[in-house]
């Protein structure tokens, strides 16, 4: 599915990341989603600030992830993290690929879901907050 709006971060891998066999410990790409999800959710104006100022927490709730080959370390990278799904849950897509020579590294998506952060009840309908900040890209 193509996002509606994605961000690139690039990013390398550092000393702490790897495991015994010198290559990024498996883990460690999540930390990776996570820092293009923040991107494309601060490029979309939802950070997490303004998604805790709107009453709202976003629990992830499934996450998936498809190894293509190792990332080393100092090998650059970039992780495209687009916004695929929205109505009722958030899923977002990620890309990780070698900066150089393109090669797809890594794949996978994360689902959220909003929850009232006074009541902790779970939403069933994306809030009208999120849905204003994405409105832009929808036409």
């Amino acid at each position: 599915m193509k996002p509606v709006v994605s961000a690139i971060i690039t990013d390398q891998p550092h000393f702490h990341d790897l495991d015994p066999m010198n290559i990024v410990w498996h883990g460690n790409y999540v930390q990776f989603f996570e820092k293009a999800r923040a991107a494309l959710l601060k490029k979309i104006g939802y950070g997490y600030d303004r998604m805790l100022a709107g009453g709202h927490v976003w629990p992830v709730i499934d996450l998936s992830v498809r190894y293509y080959r190792p990332l080393t370390l100092s090998q650059t990278f970039e992780v495209e993290a687009g916004i695929v799904e929205w109505e009722n849950r958030l899923k977002i897509s990620y890309l990780i690929r070698d900066t150089e020579e393109r090669q797809k590294i890594t794949r996978g998506y994360s689902v959220q879901v909003a929850v009232d952060k006074t009541t902790e009840e779970m939403l069933w309908e994306t809030p009208g907050i999120f849905r204003d900040r994405l409105a832009p890209y929808l036409s």
